[in-house]
């Protein structure tokens, strides 16, 4: 509940930003939160672009931490992404990895029915990102490719919503 309870604070606060300027930014920054996707379940993330520009060759990091029943995990997806597109309408690509823990009495499992303790899953990006040239409320749709000792599933995916500046 209490997860809920700050995503939702989160979500009305970044949803009720205002862009600060009219001028373009001069590089592409970026804090979301990511409703499946990467983090499987949820995760808060930030985004750069490499260089001093909107498109182009970036990073993005993240985490999330759930905690039910006595059983807890937590995921931290990092990867790299390229953005091809202009006037705040982008093709998203990328790769990365997303590190998954638990604790406690952890009944989560992974693949064949292994208790979670540490695992790595292998993510891919691949959408559609729409933010203003001059900042403020960003949106991301992908499809989210995951992978790793369990197998491959093509058809994961996420949404995104949250700030540029």
């Amino acid at each position: 509940m209490k997860n809920f309870i700050l995503i939702s604070v989160l979500f009305i606060g970044l949803s009720n930003l205002q862009a600060q300027t009219t001028e373009p930014r001069e590089q592409g920054k970026a804090f979301y939160l990511e409703l499946f996707g990467n983090g499987i379940t949820y995760s808060l993330n930030y985004d750069q672009r490499f260089q001093k520009r909107m498109d182009g060759l970036g990073f993005k990091a993240g985490a999330s931490f759930l905690s039910l029943g006595g059983s807890s995990v937590g995921t931290v997806p990092v990867g790299l992404n390229y953005l091809l597109g202009k006037e705040g309408k982008f093709f998203e690509m990328g790769m990365g990895s997303t590190l998954i823990f638990g604790g406690g009495n952890t009944d989560f499992a992974v693949g064949d029915g292994e208790p979670l303790d540490t695992y790595f899953l292998g993510t891919m990006t691949f959408g559609y990102r729409s933010e203003p040239t001059d900042g403020g409320f960003l949106f991301r749709a992908n499809l989210t490719p995951i992978f790793g000792g369990f197998g491959f599933y093509p058809f994961f995916g996420g949404i995104s919503v949250g700030y540029a500046f």
